[in-house]
């Protein structure tokens, strides 16, 4: 119990702080509703279970790999770009914006598996939680399953927070406020493509 307590406290504090996803998450959820940020999330935490699953059946070597984490890290940049893109021009447009509530939930659950899968800190983070766990006995490697378990608890507590936050804040935000909205989510996301840029920059020379 302990263990899953841990894991628990692991997956709200690596998902609380600032970055792509929760900015995503709140996008999608002020312009469209919650259920569109309840399926982006979903397909996030999807995104997260084929991660850990690949490191269960021995994938985790691919982190060694320097080309496999550029390649990664490249689609990540170019996840990121379209992302600022889409919010950056939101601000931009001239006609009123479609706030009515409309949503795509299988575009918003690719998106979310999309955006995490080409995260190679996920991958990092699983391979540090695992990967001393897959060579040793059978009882380490249920407690390394016990955390995962726990850290996927933690993601879900985190995320049904903040989509509840979303579905009560969202009567406050007509066209107006959602486009400055849109502008700043755009430009936090540019931050990471461009930090994600120089990581991959620096990664080739």
């Amino acid at each position: 119990m302990n263990i899953i307590l841990s894991g628990l406290l692991l997956g709200l504090s690596i998902t609380a702080p600032v970055g792509p996803t929760n900015i995503e998450v709140i996008r999608r959820g002020l312009k469209e509703s919650w259920k569109s940020s309840a399926s982006f999330c979903l397909g996030v935490i999807v995104a997260l279970i084929i991660y850990l699953l690949l490191v269960i059946f021995g994938l985790s070597f691919l982190t060694q790999s320097k080309l496999f984490n550029l390649i990664l890290l490249f689609f990540g940049v170019l996840v990121l770009f379209y992302l600022s893109y889409n919010a950056v021009r939101d601000f931009f447009k001239k006609k009123e914006l479609d706030l009515s509530g409309e949503t795509d939930n299988r575009k918003n659950f690719v998106s979310g598996i999309i955006l995490t899968i080409s995260n190679p800190a996920v991958l990092l983070l699983w391979t540090g939680i695992m990967g001393a766990n897959l060579a040793s006995s059978s009882a380490s490697l249920s407690k390394g399953l016990l955390l995962s378990f726990g850290i996927l608890i933690g993601v879900v507590i985190f995320f049904t927070f903040l989509i509840s936050l979303i579905h009560g804040g969202r009567r406050f935000i007509n066209q107006k406020n959602f486009k400055y909205v849109s502008l700043v989510a755009g430009l936090v996301l540019l931050y990471f493509a461009i930090k994600f840029s120089t990581q991959f920059i620096t990664a080739i020379f």
